[in-house]
């Protein structure tokens, strides 16, 4: 399959798969083709190494280049024994209570290191030098988004990237996604949607990922995204969420001085994890509480 899919592709870029471990546990996984990686999110399991052991198994058995694991402090130790490391940890990600750690493992050796280190290093100094500032506040309105807002939704995104690990500038995409609960918001200028953003809900953890963060360049710098997901963390507040949290592009400063100024940890980096944008990117963490 194709792993050059444009936003626009509706074409599925996952599959799930069922793995049997030798415990007699059988965890939920998803070969993300796209991305060329097996991915096992929140895992039901109860032994680490086994767990690590299988998914490498299932990631060589695919030809896979990574595998990634978002797994609660429990099996840490285990899948680290089994050569994973621990890239991040997000502090409360399961109902406020439990942290959950990020753990990568490369089956391809260009995997292992950062994809641009160089830009990686100018976004770490950016963040160093605005930490504690906050740049200016501007009122900026946004709009809860309808069903009827999928369209203008997904153009936006399609336009803003080449390259996208969901086929979110696919209309119909977008308007499940709304109809099923996902926030989405948007600002609006000259008659159409020029920045948007989405909290894809972990339900079962009751914790949000801020995603689909994309503005027209010609609209960029005036706090607009700041906006958007300033008011998507009061719908989640809302809804008895108690945390969020984001994978940004860690080569991306604008998006990465959004999160920070809204209060956001960056809490660890996952390497050569996406295909997003520019290709396999390094993909910064961050998180926070959103209630005491």
């Amino acid at each position: 399959m194709n792993a050059l899919l444009s936003p626009t592709d509706p074409t599925p870029r996952t599959e799930p798969i069922d793995i049997a471990l030798p415990t007699g546990e059988q965890v939920e996984a998803v070969l993300d083709f796209y991305s060329e990686r097996v991915r096992c999110d929140h895992p039901q399991a109860t032994d680490g190494a086994a767990l690590g052991d299988a998914l490498r198994e299932e990631a060589e058995m695919h030809g896979s280049g990574r595998v990634v694991v978002l797994a609660p402090d429990p099996l840490v130790a285990g899948l680290e024994a089994t050569g994973y490391t621990c890239e991040a940890v997000m502090p409360g990600f399961y109902n406020g209570q439990e942290d959950c750690a990020v753990l990568g493992l490369a089956l391809d050796a260009q995997r292992e290191a950062l994809g641009d280190e160089a830009a990686v290093a100018r976004v770490e100094q950016i963040l160093e030098a605005k930490r504690g500032t906050l740049g200016a506040v501007v009122e900026v309105d946004t709009r809860r988004a309808e069903v009827s807002d999928a369209e203008s939704i997904a153009a936006l995104i399609a336009e803003t990237f080449s390259q996208y690990p969901t086929p979110s500038g696919d209309p119909d995409y977008i308007a499940r996604a709304i109809e099923s609960g996902v926030p989405f918001r948007t600002v609006e200028a000259d008659g159409r949607v020029v920045a948007c953003a989405s909290a894809d809900l972990v339900r079962d953890a009751r914790t949000a990922e801020l995603t689909d963060c994309a503005t027209l360049p010609s609209f960029r710098g005036h706090g607009f995204m700041r906006a958007i997901l300033a008011d998507l963390m009061g719908d989640l507040e809302q809804m008895g969420y108690p945390t969020a949290f984001t994978l940004a592009r860690a080569v991306e400063p604008g998006i990465n001085v959004a999160f920070q100024r809204l209060g956001f940890e960056l809490r660890g980096r996952m390497v050569r994890s996406c295909r997003i944008g520019g290709g396999l990117e390094d993909m910064n963490v961050w998180s926070r509480r959103l209630a005491a």
